[in-house]
């Protein structure tokens, strides 16, 4: 999303967008995005400064690092974005956007809590069934 400062009247204003996350190169071995993005977005000025809140929701496509089964999880985060400007200046916020999607992605996904995970030696999903190698 561009931001065209001259154009952001004294009482700040509000801007929506959405993006295309294919295009954005925020995959990662166990997320992934196949909806887009959607940004809301509260814009202001002081002074020599722009000023964004801004909400971002989205859905994941995630793989649990214990049992490897595909899930989905809501995306939710908000950030709060600062500028130095001049009046002419037109600031792209896309880079930062994406940055903070990544930033709210889970380190370790798990698809719930007390997934149990594979066994070690056999690789059997123990949320499905038990297996030999484990203790009853």
């Amino acid at each position: 999303m561009k931001i065209h400062v001259n154009h952001v009247p004294f009482e700040g204003m509000r801007k929506e967008a959405t993006y295309d996350p294919k295009t954005m190169d925020m995959d990662r071995f166990d997320v992934h995005l196949e909806q887009p993005i959607a940004l809301s977005s509260f814009i202001t000025k002081a002074d020599d400064e722009l000023i964004i809140e801004a909400d971002i929701h989205g859905m994941l496509d995630l793989r649990c690092a214990r049992c490897l089964n595909p899930f989905e999880r809501p995306l939710h985060t908000g950030a709060t974005l600062s500028y130095q400007v001049v009046p002419t200046d037109i600031i792209d916020i896309t880079e930062d956007i994406r940055q903070e999607v990544i930033l709210a992605y889970p380190m370790i996904p798990i698809c719930r809590d007390g997934c149990q995970g594979l066994c070690s030696t056999c690789g059997q999903n123990l949320n499905v069934a038990r297996c030999e190698h484990q203790p009853a």
